[in-house]
């Protein structure tokens, strides 16, 4: 379980840093400030399921995704659920 919560505090950390935002590593972080203050239609749900895999595919060996689920989405933070290829599912508001 432990492994787990190590994950989910990692995917939390690669999604919630913005591209750009680390200095000394610029490719480090996701695409979802992108998505801030958009409509969610399809396309929104689309490219917040590509801004996850693709930020947490590359920074996050450990797991593979296979479903990002909007949960909720305020206008400024989401709550996703994350299913892993394991059956394992993350919920995690960023």
């Amino acid at each position: 379980m432990s492994y787990l919560i190590s994950v989910k505090e990692s995917i939390k950390d690669i999604l919630s840093t913005p591209l750009g935002a680390r200095v000394m590593l610029p490719e480090y972080g996701s695409r979802l400030y992108e998505l801030i203050d958009k409509k969610v239609d399809d396309e929104f749900r689309a490219l917040l399921s590509w801004y996850v895999i693709e930020a947490v595919q590359k920074w996050e060996k450990r797991v593979n995704i296979e479903e990002v689920r909007l949960i909720n989405f305020d206008g400024h933070s989401f709550a996703i659920s994350i299913i892993l290829d394991d059956g394992q599912e993350l919920n995690i508001k960023v």
